[in-house]
């Protein structure tokens, strides 16, 4: 048995806001510097599904983990995107060609998705095949997200892009596990395009939700967690990026897993002590440690609020989430936008 200990990581059940994250809705976060956590937690074994281990538990590591820490990876949800509005407003496949022109010109490879429901506003009775721009664009790698385990159109459409070579794995649900779904809808979900496509998935949530005995630890091929120094009240760069490296080294101590942060980063406004410059620092420091990230996220998202807002309409608290882009919403790049990974693997 390992000590698992996640300071200012707390579990879904602690009681703190709620922040918007991905495509649509809240998901639970850490009040800062709220709690200090300690966990049990049991080496798990690996398993292909829910049901059957035995696959994925080979000595060597497969391929697409190596590519997992190989590549510059960058969270992506479209600009021109807006869910809050009725009907959402949904971009047009030149606004994320433009996109991806944009963040390949600045180094990025790898591309993580939350959904797989962009609907074609030409077409709306077809979605949009980011898989297939990505490809064409010169992307290397792709983790295509699914939103909502739940939604049959969706998942049809997650497994078509995986006939596009640059898709390494699917990431189903992001910080949604018994707040959107339960756990049966996600498993079955993630089990259905592991036996559809034959590649790996994951599920993300919070650190602070790998806890002893959690099934996240079984049902994924690999680990991918949301890790925020922000939310554990670090908003110092140094401090940041030693406390991400620590949040590192333990979750990889304990798991025989390939590990990789899904999302990680320092927000550049909404806060006291938040700037293009902090965040731009925290990833040179990041990117001289051993943690494996994906850089969250490329484009700021004007629609995304921490809870909401007063009656005057101003936030009800400080509000951060509008501003975790290494872009800004019109693609104008940030300081964190230069060289944001490690050199070998841009």
């Amino acid at each position: 048995m390992f000590k698992l200990s996640l300071p200012g990581l707390p579990r879904k059940n602690s009681q703190a806001p709620k922040r918007a994250i991905g495509i649509i809705t809240l998901a639970t976060i850490a009040l800062a510097g709220s709690i200090l956590a300690n966990y049990l937690l049991a080496t798990p074994s690996q398993h292909k599904t829910n049901a059957d281990a035995s696959q994925s538990s080979q000595s060597a590591k497969p391929n697409w983990a190596d590519q997992l820490t190989r590549l510059c990876w960058i969270a992506y949800s479209p600009t021109h995107f807006d869910p809050t509005t009725k009907p959402p407003r949904w971009p047009s496949e030149q606004d994320i060609r433009e996109d991806l022109r944009v963040l390949r010109g600045a180094g990025f490879n790898g591309l993580v998705t939350y959904g797989s429901n962009y609907r074609n506003p030409a077409a709306s009775d077809q979605m949009l095949d980011i898989a297939g721009l990505a490809e064409a664009a010169g992307f290397s790698g792709m983790i295509v997200g699914v939103w909502n385990p739940a939604d049959e159109t969706e998942l049809r459409t997650a497994e078509q892009a995986g006939q596009h070579p640059v898709v390494v794995g699917y990431c189903v649900g992001n910080e949604g596990l018994d707040v959107r779904y339960d756990l049966k809808t996600l498993t079955t979900a993630m089990d259905r395009l592991r036996r559809m496509t034959g590649k790996p998935v994951s599920t993300t949530e919070e650190a602070g939700d790998y806890y002893e005995n959690s099934p996240l630890w079984k049902i994924a091929d690999w680990t991918f967690p949301n890790v925020h120094p922000y939310f554990a009240n670090r908003r110092d760069p140094q401090e940041a990026a030693q406390w991400t490296e620590s949040i590192f080294k333990t979750l990889r101590a304990v798991s025989n897993k390939p590990l990789i942060f899904k999302e990680v980063g320092l927000p550049s406004g909404g806060d006291t002590n938040l700037d293009e410059a902090r965040q731009a620092r925290y990833y040179e420091l990041l990117r001289r440690t051993a943690v494996a990230y994906v850089v969250f996220e490329a484009f700021d998202a004007p629609w995304k609020h921490l809870g909401r807002p007063k009656p005057d309409g101003t936030p009800a608290w400080p509000d951060p989430e509008p501003h975790w882009g290494v872009f800004t919403s019109e693609r104008i790049p940030k300081m964190a936008a230069n060289n944001p990974c490690r050199d070998l693997r841009r």
